[in-house]
This record gives C-alpha cells, sequence and structure tokens, in this order.
C-alpha cells in the first residue's frame, strides 16, 4: 500500500505543500470518497462532471484523514488548519502521475486483463489459480477499473506482492492508453469483444481496436492472450501483434478443455493439461473464463506440480453467475453487469441446466448500447422466444423491446409481465415467484436486479 510524506507527495505530484511544518507527515492508502475513508489515509478531492469531491473536505476531515490532496482553485485553501494539504492544478490528473510513479515502485508483475465481458471473473479466478501456489499476489478489488478505479487499486497493492492482477475498463478509446501508461502491466489478456459502450464506440471492431490499445502501449516482449474463439478480437490483435497467446473451446488455441462436465448444480468439472478443476459458475463463457485465467497462470510461469487442483477453491465477485436458493428458490444471478453478446449466453446456459421446476426469466434494460439499443433488445427478444420458459419478467424503458419481440413471435401474453421500470425494492416482482422456481436475473447493473433477490427473503444458501 502507498504510503509517504506530505513533501514528497508533493514532489511526485508537482503540487505546492500548504504548511510545511507538515512535510514529515504520513498518509498511508488514498481515498476519493469521505464515506469509505478509513483514518490516516490521503482523501483526494476530484472535481467530477457531477460531484465536487471538495465540498467533502471537512467530511474527510472528521473521519480521520491524514492529509488532502486539493485543486489551487478550492476557496478553503485559505482557511486549512493544521492538516497537510497538497494543492495541485487537477487531483484527479495528480492522483493519476502519483499511481503510476507508485506502480513503478513496485516488484510485482502486473497482470492487465481487459475485455467486453468476463473481465471480473477472469480476474478473480486467475487470483484463484495463482493463489494456489503463490502466496503474495494482488488482485484490483471489486469493480475498480476505470480512471478512478484503477489508481485506487494500485495504492492498495502490497509491497510484498509478486503478482499484482489488475481490472481495465473503458468507454471510450481514450481511456486506455491512460490506464495502460498507469499499470504498464508485464502481461495483458483479452477475454473477448462485443457490443458494448457503443454510445461511445460506433462497432465491435472499434471496441477491439480500443482494448488493443493496451497492447499498443506495451513493449514487443510483453506477452498477449487472447479468446480464439473470439474472431472480431483474433483479426484485430494481428493488425497489431503477430504474436500472442490464445485459449479457447472451440478453435485450436494453445489452452483448451480436455472435458467439459456440466454438474448438477449448474457448475462444471473442467479438464485442462491433465489438471482438473470444480467451477462453480454455469455456462460455456464461464468455462472460457476459466481458460483466460489457467493461460495467464502458464505465462506467468507457474505450474500445478504436486496441487490438487480439485481443491482449488474457484469463485468470482458477487452477482456475476452465482447459483443462490432463497426460500426454495434457486436464482441464476448475474445482474453485475449485461450486454447483447453476455445476455444471450447466460440464456443458452440457463436453459441448458438441468433440473425441474417453473423456468423464470428476469431480464432488465442493457445500457449504453447508443442508437442500437432497441434492436439489440429485440436479438434478445428473439434468443428468448427460441426457448421454453414459464415466465418472462422484463424491466426497464429498452426490455419494452424484449416484450415487443416475444409477442411478435407468438408467445402467450399471460407468459410475459412488463414494468417500465423496477417496482420499489423489488417487492412486487419478487411477489411473482414460487418455491421451486429456477429464475435467470440479468441486467446492467444500473438497473439493480439484486434487489429482487434480497426482496424474497434472508435465508439464503450459496452453492
Amino acid at each position: 500500500m502507498i504510503s509517504l510524506r506530505f513533501d514528497q507527495l508533493a514532489e511526485m505530484t508537482g503540487g505546492a505543500l500548504r504548511n510545511a511544518d507538515t512535510a514529515a507527515g504520513v498518509f498511508a492508502g488514498v481515498s476519493i470518497d469521505s464515506r469509505t475513508l478509513r483514518k490516516g489515509e490521503l482523501f483526494v478531492a476530484i472535481r467530477g462532471d457531477n460531484h465536487d469531491g471538495h465540498r467533502f473536505v471537512d467530511q474527510a476531515v472528521r473521519g480521520g484523514a491524514a492529509g488532502l490532496l486539493v485543486e489551487h482553485s478550492w476557496p478553503g485553501l485559505e482557511d486549512i488548519g493544521e492538516v497537510p494539504v497538497v494543492a495541485v492544478a487537477d487531483s484527479h490528473e495528480a492522483m493519476l502521475t502519483l499511481a503510476a510513479r507508485y506502480r513503478n515502485q513496485c516488484q510485482a508483475r502486473f497482470v492487465g486483463i481487459t475485455g467486453s465481458n468476463g473481465k471480473t471473473t477472469t480476474k478473480e479466478l486467475a487470483y484463484h489459480l495463482i493463489g494456489a501456489v503463490e502466496k503474495n499476489i494482488y488482485r484490483s478489488p471489486g469493480n475498480l477499473n476505470n480512471l478512478y478505479g484503477v489508481p485506487l487499486a494500485l495504492f492498495a497493492t502490497p509491497e510484498t506482492a509478486r503478482v499484482a492482477i489488475i481490472e481495465l475498463g473503458i468507454s471510450t478509446r481514450a481511456e486506455m492508453p491512460r490506464l495502460a501508461g498507469m499499470v504498464h502491466p508485464d502481461v495483458i489478456a483479452i477475454t473477448n469483444v462485443g457490443p458494448s459502450h457503443l454510445e461511445f464506440l460506433d462497432s465491435v471492431e472499434a471496441v477491439a481496436q480500443a482494448k488493443l490499445e493496451l497492447v499498443r502501449q506495451a513493449a514487443s516482449v510483453v506477452p498477449v492472450i487472447i479468446n480464439a474463439d473470439d474472431p472480431v478480437l483474433v483479426g484485430e490483435t494481428r493488425k497489431v501483434r503477430s504474436d500472442y497467446i490464445t485459449f479457447g473451446i472451440d478453435n485450436e488455441a494453445d489452452f483448451r478443455p480436455q472435458a467439459i462436465d456440466v454438474t448438477q448444480g449448474g457448475g462444471a468439472r473442467v479438464a485442462i493439461e491433465g489438471h482438473a478443476f470444480r467451477l462453480p459458475l454455469a455456462g460455456r463463457h464461464q468455462v472460457s473464463n476459466l481458460l483466460g485465467a489457467y493461460a495467464i497462470f502458464r505465462t506467468l510461469g507457474y505450474d500445478f506440480a504436486g496441487i490438487n487442483t480439485q481443491n482449488i477453491g474457484l469463485a468470482t465477485a458477487p452477482m456475476r453467475g452465482q447459483v443462490q436458493t432463497k426460500r426454495g428458490i434457486t436464482f441464476f444471478a448475474d445482474c453485475y453487469n449485461a450486454n447483447p453478446e453476455s445476455m444471450k449466453a447466460g440464456l443458452r446456459t440457463f436453459f441448458e441446466l438441468p433440473g425441474r421446476g417453473r423456468r423464470v426469466v428476469i431480464l432488465g434494460d442493457m445500457l449504453e448500447l447508443g442508437k442500437a439499443g432497441p434492436a439489440y433488445h429485440q436479438q434478445v427478444g428473439r434468443e428468448l422466444a427460441a426457448h421454453e420458459f414459464d415466465l418472462a419478467i422484463l424491466i426497464g424503458e429498452l426490455a419494452g423491446h424484449i416484450r415487443d419481440e416475444l409477442l411478435a413471435s407468438s408467445v402467450p401474453e399471460t407468459k410475459v409481465i412488463y414494468f417500465d421500470k423496477l417496482p420499489p425494492e423489488g417487492r412486487e416482482v419478487a411477489a411473482l415467484l414460487r418455491a421451486g422456481d429456477k429464475v435467470m436475473v440479468k441486467a446492467s447493473r444500473g438497473i439493480g436486479l439484486e434487489t429482487v433477490i434480497d426482496a424474497v427473503g434472508n435465508n439464503e444458501e450459496t452453492s
């Protein structure tokens, strides 16, 4: 974790220490949110489009901030008291600079993971695989993957870490070079590309090109790992690098599964290079995530000699494909994010799962698809109409296009329930479910479909 004196902070950010007698003061860790700040951390007041962190400086100081990184234009500089304060022209830019300099001081080998789907799950699976043979390993927490989150993830990297796995997410092409300059990865992995963030990127090819800025910024000796089952990604990668490492299920690849056996609970037993793994996540796309993680493990030079790989506890972050049972209702919860490809893959997985009971699908809007949003929701409607289900509950303005496509495909109206927005706390939706149901829940994070699962009750078992 980053820990500096305030005179060092001023030097590294090109800022001005406003009270020289605090130069020897020390902070450990960085926060940009006064609500979650821990005592002794540096509070960085960032002026964003919707919020200005300078408004919460007093709250941060009361919460135990060791000092502040603020902008010269902040009026509060005239009355800073005894708190160490470094002033800069742009606090966000200063934070990015500081993160890059701290990363360069770390001894760890950094892995940068990007892609349209599966970034977080691949990161988590790689963490568990490497953790089976390497104690000093770190991965970026939660979903800290953008120009605000990645610096925080870097600041939290332990000085003793030998491997650090960092997730990188973008909305525009201009963001990846900035992230690449901070993380400077020693290994790059790209899970796939698909129609995501089309408000800012015009095509899937443009998405691939934006992700591949990470490769363009890297030295030619940095290994690049890509998904061989993604033809757009493969084609665009060839324009940038001729040497790359591949993983895949359907196509020839450096890392492929020898066997995939779906288990009754919805997970799978997967064999790779003679090693067996128990994957507690449903779907071929989750096997692909495991393959990507395995490719990272092997590319770093590790092996499983003497390790019973079936005992490795593989898991991912919440709401990314877990199977949960509440009050006799089995949820396949994948409601952290959604785009057309992940939505269709999730539907195919859900309907391939064994077991009895009503099949209920709860789908919400896929966001950030730009003008193509309605058409992509119609595609999902056609995919859903091809399967046998008992009830489809659709939530959100764009999800109305899924409903229209279902009805146009002669699905009975009695099987389709539509809400233009999520009812309060999801209770009205939860009331439509009953014990014995198998329920798929998926939408973009902004829809908040996890509240439906929460509304069912608190008696939870997670498999």
